[in-house]
């Protein structure tokens, strides 16, 4: 109950009059009552209960309640004191009302009025004044029972209370605030909030670099730098083109990490057809050189078969390379398991196939994970255990995303990983221009479409749902089922439309893509499926239907499927509300940049940390208070503080970190074991 915290603050400091507040303000007013009545309505609501009331100048002001309990009108008779607090409405030339206040009969009890007080995130079947008491209570009967946690050093050279002062001030400051602090309060800057903030970020860091570092003391396959360089130097000439600055870079710091004792575990990200996958295959055929084995496990079967055909694509058919997937028969599958027995340095491309029991790995050197937060950790861990189980030792690990993720999560939630960013566009690749479509325009969209189309280009057309749905909120929706029918049949008639679907088989799903690729069909209607592993260069036009129900995040990754080649591409971002009505900031953003990393900042500030992290924690980042946008700079002075104490004293036998000694052998157990990322 004491970290159940406040979702704000209001200020009932001070207490207003009806002449001087301001029409939509939030007051606290003194008032008498003076008249009830009981309107019938008719309706959901059957009554209105109305008080006229005045203050202490003889203003008058309506308060009005469409719900109340039995009896709450009873509680208003002529000449009551109390005190009322909500949203000032004008209505009329000079009436004065409030709507479902917030009332005060003890004008003596300064736990609601008279102060800041704080505003919970409702519980159902518990009025807001009694959590309040409940809190209250609470406080009183347990705040000095806490154990401080944090190093004393910590408090003192960041000036923050004690554990007990800013639990009890986070609930209810104290009155000696001044309107300054008033604001703190409000904006989670107040030293309560700053303490609490601090210590969600401190003991995260301190579990995540932990790990880091016991990771680093495990012994891993060492690889030998001047082979590796000449594996690199004889795998880019089977390149058809050349590297970015930020491939080579990449490549330098995996290849630096292959030569340490201890296995690699690196993050390689980079925007949607930066080339990770490049970056990937040449440490790979560096890595079996030295005669390990290699496993690429990729989300989808889509994708592994892309990676697939792309490596026999640079690398000739002879290459070692074998696919195993869901669908692989019997008898490839035994074929592959005697290679990987005999100890053959080969490379496995697949899905979760890979992880399956019947596989076993003789020399397993490097796991690569494609589009890792798609994975979980559990999927993760049982990929290097097969290394493990056999060798003894971690194998070194590359995991991939095409989703940028912004410096503070990369701090958080990935600060166990070192990370490589490749920010280069690949070379050739041209500018995608986005358009919004409002309502009333689709007619100019779909003349473009055909030009296009006639050109020889080809276009995706994305929608949220497969099936038209009956559902409350979703009869508005177009479905990518009922949608290819029309496009095919009314609107491009002369071209083929195909339609993509999760609900297909991966056979299906298969060889529509084929006929996409090979241009035999031109428009392809499809859910989300193609958001990733679809590479088609003659794919110029994108349009995204009921832009609105996707996420920044998701719409930058399907924008990324055209853009591909060297034709100019378009992606229309269609909304149904009708140009005078704002769209939602985030297709504004879509409009502004194509860039992933400032998207990726945009979506963690406008939607929060999840999108990132996917399935990689099961509960996520375990933040009560602590926001990584808002809080950027408390995060980086706690893990600032965590290295030095790691430095300085890793086995926290100090005076000064015997209360956050204490904290690890306990409570810390659980909560670094909720966070195991390997």
């Amino acid at each position: 109950m004491l970290y159940f915290f406040p979702r704000k603050y209001e200020d009932r400091s001070q207490m207003s009059l009806l002449r001087t507040a301001e029409p939509g303000s939030t007051v606290s007013i003194e008032l008498t009552a003076k008249q009830t009545f009981m309107r019938p309505l008719r309706g959901r609501f059957s009554k209105l209960l109305e008080v006229k009331a005045t203050d202490k100048e003889n203003q008058w002001i309506s308060l009005k309640w469409f719900r109340f309990f039995k009896g709450f009108d009873k509680k208003f008779e002529s000449g009551t004191p109390f005190i009322a607090i909500g949203q000032i409405k004008v209505f009329g030339s000079s009436g004065r009302e409030m709507v479902h206040p917030e009332i005060q009969f003890d004008t003596g009890d300064d736990l609601h009025v008279g102060r800041i007080v704080p505003v919970y995130t409702e519980i159902e079947g518990i009025p807001t004044k009694t959590l309040r008491r409940i809190l209250d209570s609470a406080i009183h009967l347990g705040v000095d029972a806490l154990n401080e946690e944090l190093p004393s050093w910590a408090l003192v050279k960041h000036r923050l209370p004690n554990i007990g002062t800013a639990i009890r001030e986070i609930h209810f400051p104290s009155e000696n605030y001044s309107k300054d602090e008033t604001g703190a309060f409000a904006n989670f800057r107040s030293p309560a909030h700053q303490r609490l903030i601090y210590e969600e970020f401190f003991k995260f860091e301190y579990h995540v670099i932990r790990q880091k570092l016991n990771h680093e003391k495990e012994k891993g396959p060492t690889l030998d730098a001047k082979k590796l360089a000449a594996s690199l130097a004889g795998a880019k000439k089977k390149l058809p083109y050349t590297l970015t600055a930020g491939q080579d870079q990449s490549l330098k710091d995996i290849f630096t990490d292959l030569t340490q004792p201890h296995p690699m575990n690196r993050l390689l990200q980079g925007d949607v057809g930066a080339g990770k996958t490049a970056v990937a295959l040449l440490t790979s055929f560096a890595a079996m050189d030295q005669g390990f084995q290699v496993a690429l496990m990729a989300p989808t079967e889509i994708l592994a078969e892309q990676h697939y055909n792309n490596i026999l694509k640079f690398f000739g058919a002879t290459a070692p390379v074998k696919m195993l997937v869901g669908k692989t028969p019997a008898a490839e599958r035994r074929v592959i398991q005697a290679r990987l027995d005999a100890g053959e340095a080969i490379l496995i491309v697949g899905t979760h196939a890979l992880i399956e029991d019947p596989v076993k790995f003789k020399r397993l050197g490097l796991v690569i994970i494609d589009e890792q937060h798609r994975f979980g950790v559990d999927q993760r861990r049982k990929l290097r255990e097969k290394a493990i189980e056999q060798t003894g030792q971690q194998p070194h690990t590359l995991v991939m995303t095409a989703t940028p993720i912004p410096r503070t999560l990369a701090l958080t939630a990935y600060g166990d990983l070192a990370v490589s960013t490749i920010r280069d566009r690949p070379p050739g690749r041209m500018p995608i221009k986005t358009h919004l479509v409002h309502a009333g325009e689709n007619a100019k969209m779909t003349d473009f479409i055909r030009k296009q189309l006639q050109e020889g280009r080809q276009a995706y057309y994305i929608f949220p749902l497969v099936n038209d749905s009956e559902e409350e909120g979703f009869t508005h929706l177009t479905s990518a089922v009922s949608a290819a029918e029309t496009l095919a049949n009314e609107t491009y008639p002369e071209f083929k439309v195909g339609l993509l679907h999760g609900k297909l088989s991966a056979n299906e799903k298969a060889a529509i893509m084929e006929r996409f690729r090979r241009n035999e069909v031109q428009v392809l209607v499809s859910t989300t499926v193609v958001e990733v592993g679809v590479d088609v260069p003659n794919a110029t036009v994108m349009v995204i239907e009921h832009a609105e129900r996707f996420g920044l995040s998701q719409l930058h990754q399907l924008r990324g499927r055209i853009g591909r080649g060297r034709h100019a591409s378009t992606c229309f971002l269609k909304t149904g509300r009708p140009p005078h009505i704002p769209t939602p900031e985030r297709l504004e953003v879509m409009c502004e940049t194509e860039d992933g990393f400032k998207i990726a900042e945009a979506d963690l500030e406008l939607r929060g940390p999840g999108e990132f992290l996917g399935t990689r924690q099961s509960g996520a980042l375990p933040f009560k208070i602590a926001s990584l946008v808002r809080d950027q700079d408390w995060l980086l002075k706690a893990r600032d503080d965590v290295l030095d104490l790691l430095k300085n004293d890793p086995d926290l036998k100090t005076p000064e970190n015997v209360s956050f000694k204490r904290y690890v052998e306990s409570k810390g157990r659980v909560e670094s074991a909720h966070l195991k990322t390997s």
